[in-house]
């Protein structure tokens, strides 16, 4: 099963080989300002509009400040939280009590209610993470994230690898079906957004290796047509 992303005069579903195959953990990575947050908001958006549930873990964002960020890219997500087809789950106070992040796995792991939707998106799991985990979190973690593979949930999981201690963004990679890293690269003078797609594991279609990409404000996240190198 192909869990679709399409939208509108948008392309990213076609270089992305049609969709995310259910069953897909999908690890992001990328230093600040790469784009790790808008490219989760566009598959949000487009999972969304293809009649997906979602639940959205935001490190970044309270609830006003995600709706106004995803209506300055357009994409309207007021009614999908009426519906609850979007459960959206800010932990931005979490970052500044270092106890509570210490149980954040332990929580994140436990509770149901988050797992529940077609797709669990946790962005960035990096600033939630303490800096030092024991090894029995880590395979708690990576057990739970391959259970919900099972049975056909996408958890797509945001790191920034400066942020992360590297044992642990090496068992994310490991499990990971899909891996993705962003960077900003200087292309035709400018500097340009791409995603390489390190790693595609069951893609049902042709998928583009590399996706340069911009945002425009009121636009929303655009797939650029020439390649960046």
């Amino acid at each position: 099963m192909l869990l679709k992303i399409t939208i509108p005069n948008d392309e990213l579903h076609r270089r992305l080989g049609g969709g995310i195959p259910a069953g897909s953990i999908v690890l992001i990575e990328g230093d600040r300002g790469t784009g790790k947050s808008i490219l989760c908001q566009r598959l949000l958006y487009g999972f969304l509009k293809n009649e997906y549930s979602v639940t959205y873990i935001s490190s970044q964002y309270t609830t006003p400040e995600f709706i106004n960020q995803m209506e300055s890219l357009s994409y309207d997500i007021i009614r999908e939280l009426i519906k609850r087809r979007l459960q959206f789950v800010s932990l931005y106070p979490l970052l500044v009590n270092v106890s509570e992040r210490r149980k954040f796995l332990s929580r994140l792991v436990s509770e149901p209610r988050i797992w529940k939707t077609d797709v669990v998106i946790i962005d960035t799991i990096s600033s939630l993470l303490p800096k030092e985990l024991e090894e029995s979190e880590i395979k708690s973690l990576s057990s739970h994230l391959k259970r919900l593979s099972s049975i056909g949930k996408v958890v797509i999981l945001t790191v920034n690898p400066d942020e992360i201690n590297k044992g642990v963004l090496g068992v994310l990679e490991e499990i990971s079906s899909v891996l993705i890293r962003l960077s900003v690269k200087t292309f035709g003078g400018d500097l340009k957004n791409s995603a390489t797609v390190v790693k595609y594991n069951n893609a049902q279609g042709v998928f583009q290796k590399i996706i340069p990409f911009r945002v425009e404000p009121g636009v929303g996240f655009i797939v650029e047509i020439a390649s960046v190198v």
